[in-house]
């Protein structure tokens, strides 16, 4: 007895999931962040005068170019290395008035200290030089709450400039003038919910000296940000597909022909509204009628991806949000292998609620002729998603 067995002719059709993951959002938000405060930040300048001995070598010979009658001048060099120092030696609490209010503040002491390099010259010849260390004090009063102490404060010399008067004194001694600008600020690690913009110091009007019309100090600026690099601008909308759609007409190769199959869709454009995390691939499945084309499933993986163009109209086909991505992919062909680079622009489309959605991808090749297109209008309303993404020009700032 013969057994006819016959060969089973077919491929398999990828499990249907038919249900989009929801777009992760990224929208404004209320959040609690870990910073220093600044309770106080006060930027000063004052100037002040030091008297100096010569040393012993050095008088010696400034003694005798005096004596022969030659002029003696004198230059002072700015340190570079160790740098000015700025140091708290005492804190007082004391109760002041300000603009009509009781005020608890901290009135601080600071020693200011540089060592500097101090030339002499005789009519104008080198004669000796020597280093010598300036230092000065000064209080400040600041806004410094308990239990804030020492360590809360910030001190930077920013400019500091150096000038002798030219004259050397009874016993030896050189008079310098010194002008500094310091940089104070009052910080402690807090937890804050904020929205936050640049802020400035304030003068220091409790009070300061007028700093000397021939100098100024260093005006506080703050680096500009790099837009184009950093940050990275959120996309105003996302969405999430994950659509398994039999029996699609398309339109395949060159020229165009109509073929029938099945497409699959997963895509994950702007997942928490960050345009570099968009991903998708695309897939359709011949269904093989008799035509003269072949085998034209295929596979397609983009290597490039858009930030998505948000859109609430569509030509013919009313929808109510969807987006727009565009770049460059890669096409390969299931049967034999064969790649090319294309162009695609994919559109993903909600019609409301319970209606079904609408994906729309278009393929051109290098030379601008269009390869592939398809237009489903069926896909099932739960496996598309299309969400907002709220940014900053969502928000209304008002004042007060």
């Amino acid at each position: 007895m013969k057994h006819h067995v016959k060969p089973i002719m077919g491929r398999q059709l990828p499990t249907p999931t038919p249900t989009a993951t929801p777009p992760i959002s990224n929208n404004l938000q209320e959040e609690c962040i870990r910073v220093n405060k600044v309770y106080d930040w006060v930027v000063l300048a004052n100037s002040y005068r030091n008297k100096i001995a010569l040393p012993d070598d050095c008088q010696a010979l400034v003694d005798a170019a005096i004596r022969a009658g030659q002029d003696i001048t004198l230059s002072c060099v700015e340190p570079v290395s160790p740098g000015p120092t700025c140091r708290v030696v005492s804190i007082r609490r004391e109760n002041i008035t300000v603009g009509g209010t009781t005020v608890r503040v901290g009135v601080v002491r600071f020693v200011f200290g540089a060592t500097v390099l101090v030339r002499v010259f005789a009519d104008g010849t080198p004669l000796c030089e020597f280093t010598t260390t300036v230092q000065f004090d000064q209080e400040v009063v600041l806004c410094l709450p308990e239990p804030l102490d020492e360590d809360n404060i910030l001190c930077r010399i920013s400019a500091f400039e150096c000038s002798p008067t030219g004259t050397v004194l009874l016993g030896g001694m050189v008079q310098l003038d010194v002008i500094v600008c310091v940089e104070i600020q009052v910080e402690a690690e807090v937890k804050l919910e904020i929205l936050a913009k640049f802020c400035a110091p304030r003068p220091n009007n409790i009070p300061i000296p007028s700093p000397t019309p021939s100098f100024r100090c260093p005006p506080i600026t703050f680096p500009p940000q790099c837009p184009p690099i950093f940050p990275v601008r959120n996309c105003d909308c996302q969405a999430s597909v994950n659509a398994l759609v039999p029996t699609v007409s398309v339109s395949i190769g060159i020229p165009l022909a109509a073929a029938v199959g099945t497409i699959q869709l997963i895509a994950d454009i702007c997942p928490s509204c960050d345009p570099s995390s968009s991903s998708f691939t695309f897939n359709f499945f011949d269904a093989l009628l008799p035509d003269v084309l072949g085998d034209q499933s295929f596979s397609f993986s983009p290597t490039t991806i858009s930030s998505p163009t948000c859109i609430t109209v569509l030509p013919i086909l009313p929808i109510v949000t969807g987006l727009i991505v565009t770049g460059t992919g890669v096409r390969t062909f299931t049967a034999t292998g064969a790649q090319e680079t294309l162009t695609y622009s994919l559109t993903l489309a909600e019609t409301g609620i319970g209606l079904p959605d609408v994906i729309i991808l278009t393929l051109t090749d290098s030379a601008g002729v269009l390869v592939f297109s398809a237009t489903i209008t069926v896909v099932p309303d739960e496996q598309l998603l299309v969400a907002d993404c709220i940014t900053f020009g969502d928000i209304v700032i008002t004042t007060p």
